[in-house]
């Protein structure tokens, strides 16, 4: 009898402890799926973190990516600016100069024994230096650049008046050779050494050094330049002569037509 008793107790005791265990399994995996949900939801709110962080990043090296872009734009903007401004503050530098060596004039006057003669006024305010009037057959504006265009390598070299030095005031002059040209075109030196160009049209342009100079001369075939003569200007007593020269003849032909 003690025996069933103790057998029901143990198959109560069995049937307990199975149905704790079931119990407790089910709410061990109840736990988990809870758990593993939470874990799905954290994982989703951190790769939405990381997809909106990467996103930011992306935005934001876009726009560092532009800034970089607008400073480098500003900076070639500002390098241009700065080109332009230098050379305004030379050519603003250079304006009292070229204005000055517009002064300097020469025209023709009348063509002698095959030479034409020049009038050259200089009223720069100051002597200039290697004086070079050249003739050139010309139909429009001849300028700096378009002059070795004049005188191609080979072709008939120019014909010029050439003086070292040109005081302030007129001077009288002719070309070398025969005139072959519509047109008169000059170059000189100012008083500081800078070398100007004065164009058909009385437009100034400025040619630099020396050695700018000389290799202008080369490139129009004048590399060797032989100062021309000035004319020979009359003593008043040569002019008194003349005048009474003049005088006597006059009255012998009045004489001769009274007589006639």
């Amino acid at each position: 009898m003690k025996e069933k008793n103790w057998l029901t107790w143990l198959t109560v005791l069995a049937l307990v402890v199975g149905f704790a265990a079931m119990g407790a399994s089910v709410w061990l995996s109840a736990q988990a799926a809870k758990q593993t949900q939470r874990n799905s939801q954290l994982a989703g709110q951190l790769y939405q973190a990381s997809r909106t962080s990467s996103n930011e990043a992306s935005s934001v090296k876009k726009r560092l990516d532009k800034l970089a872009s607008d400073n480098s734009s500003l900076k070639k903007k500002n390098s241009l600016l700065a080109k332009e401004n230098k050379a305004l503050k030379q050519a603003n530098q250079e304006l009292p100069a070229a204005s000055a060596s517009a002064g300097l004039n020469v025209w023709k006057t009348e063509e002698k024994s095959g030479k034409l003669q020049l009038e050259i006024d200089n009223q720069t305010g100051q002597a200039v230096s290697d004086l070079l009037v050249l003739a050139v057959a010309a139909s429009g504006r001849v300028t700096l650049n378009s002059l070795p265009g004049y005188f191609p390598v080979g072709g008939a070299k120019p014909r010029y008046f050439y003086r070292k030095k040109v005081a302030i005031g007129e001077t009288e002059g002719s070309l070398t050779g025969p005139y072959a040209g519509s047109d008169l075109v000059c170059l000189f030196a100012d008083a500081s050494g800078v070398y100007w160009f004065k164009g058909n049209r009385g437009q100034i342009e400025k040619i630099g050094s020396q050695a700018h100079f000389k290799k202008l001369l080369r490139q129009i075939s004048l590399n060797k330049l032989e100062e021309s003569p000035l004319p020979v200007k009359k003593t008043k007593t040569e002019n008194k002569k003349a005048s009474k020269k003049t005088t006597k003849k006059a009255e012998n032909q009045s004489s001769k037509k009274e007589a006639e």
